[in-house]
């Protein structure tokens, strides 16, 4: 019998969009660092590459990877600002019907947040959202590693037998295979319509109410 479903944020609950990296040039600005379209498309490449590396996200890390990787000596403060400004990155409305289906499985299942990311920084921007109230707990990559390893889902299956638990999530590799391998049931979430005959795929989150 399912008694949790966990649930990916990015691209799954949240919508994460290109121009939300902006906010590194705004960050640069404020701290008065001269930079160039490069050391821009430098920094993203560094990020990109630092989860491959590190699997767990430290602020401290982030930063010292970053200079090793673009040879500059950008200081930690550069990093918080950041993720601050990232937390802020959500919409202020979300859809109804996300809303409803949320409501609908609040009732039925607890909802947790398992995310590839700083749990305190997505918990900002799911209040932003306004719909953090629907979940018991928010976890992160800080002291595990990140989805698809084993340890990551351990902490959200919590008390809970592995078979109990859903995920739900938009990564095939990392949210659904991950779960899998652990005992998890899962749902593929493809907006764009990805349909996936290895694995249960929806393309609306509202089509939950028809599967759990």
């Amino acid at each position: 019998m399912i008694k949790k479903i966990i649930f990916d944020v990015d691209n799954t609950l949240i919508p994460w969009k290109k121009e939300y990296f902006e906010e590194i040039k705004e960050v640069l600005n404020e701290l008065k660092i001269d930079y160039t379209e490069n050391d821009f498309n430098q920094i993203l490449k560094a990020l990109g590459e630092y989860e491959n590396e590190y699997y767990k996200f430290d602020r401290k890390l982030m930063i010292e990877y970053i200079n090793k990787c673009t040879g500059k000596q950008y200081p930690i403060e550069f990093m918080y600002r950041c993720t601050d400004k990232w937390s802020e990155c959500a919409p202020e409305k979300i859809e109804l019907q996300l809303i409803e289906t949320l409501e609908y499985l609040k009732t039925k299942y607890e909802l947790v947040v398992l995310t590839d990311w700083y749990a305190d920084q997505q918990a900002k921007r799911l209040e932003k959202a306004g719909i953090l109230k629907y979940f018991t707990n928010v976890y992160g990559a800080e002291k595990t590693n990140r989805k698809p390893f084993k340890d990551a889902f351990i902490q959200a299956i919590g008390d809970n037998m592995p078979e109990e638990c859903v995920m739900i999530g938009d990564s095939l590799e990392r949210d659904i295979k991950g779960a899998l391998n652990v005992g998890c049931k899962a749902i593929n979430y493809s907006q764009d319509n990805n349909i996936s005959e290895e694995y249960i795929t929806i393309s609306k989150l509202e089509k939950l109410r028809e599967i759990l």
